[in-house]
């Protein structure tokens, strides 16, 4: 009656807080408590491994690029295919908290941020220079049409002031009046 008491007290909790999975295992051969962030682990595999050398059955983790992560080591099948289960339940039944909430928050890190300094300063520049370009066309522009004006108001000039617009004129008239 002790033994099962004490193993209730003692036995294995998996549980997901804040995006990650936290396994407690008091049971296994070196008692541990293990954490892994599930956002950053999406596609791992739990797995149940024996030992037959040392005796022992493992519960390990498969990452994504193949590499084995052992989580503990139990004295029985029984007691790590228990905590796979268990892990399996809470992943399977964890709606809404798989996110944690540093992926829930925007955070800037430095890196992205002297990137977007850099862009910043680019950008700036370019509209500098379109600006510094447009004034200098624009500059020119006015100069010509100074020019232009000088042209055409010279000729105005020198036409009679009885001559108007759009007013048809003989060929003598105009040159005699020049």
């Amino acid at each position: 009656m002790k033994k099962a008491c004490a193993k209730k007290e003692t036995s294995q909790k998996v549980k997901i807080v804040d995006g990650k999975l936290i396994l407690s295992l008091p049971d296994a051969v070196s008692p541990v408590v293990w954490q892994m962030d599930i956002v950053s682990a999406q596609s791992a595999a739990f797995q149940v491994q024996e030992d037959k050398k040392k005796k022992t059955v493992s519960l390990v983790l498969k990452n994504e690029e193949g590499g084995i992560d052992e989580i503990a080591s139990f004295v029985d099948k029984d007691s790590a295919v228990s905590v796979l289960m268990e892990t399996a339940d809470v992943l399977q039944n964890a709606h809404g908290k798989l996110q944690s909430s540093s992926a829930m928050v925007s955070v800037t890190t430095p890196s992205s941020g002297k990137k977007s300094d850099a862009l910043g300063a680019v950008l700036a520049f370019l509209m500098i220079v379109t600006l510094f370009v447009v004034w200098m066309f624009a500059a020119s522009n006015s100069s010509m049409l100074n020019e232009i004006e000088g042209v055409n108001g010279g000729s105005a000039q020198s036409a009679s002031s009885s001559e108007t617009a759009g007013v048809p004129v003989s060929a003598d008239d105009f040159l005699s009046n020049r």
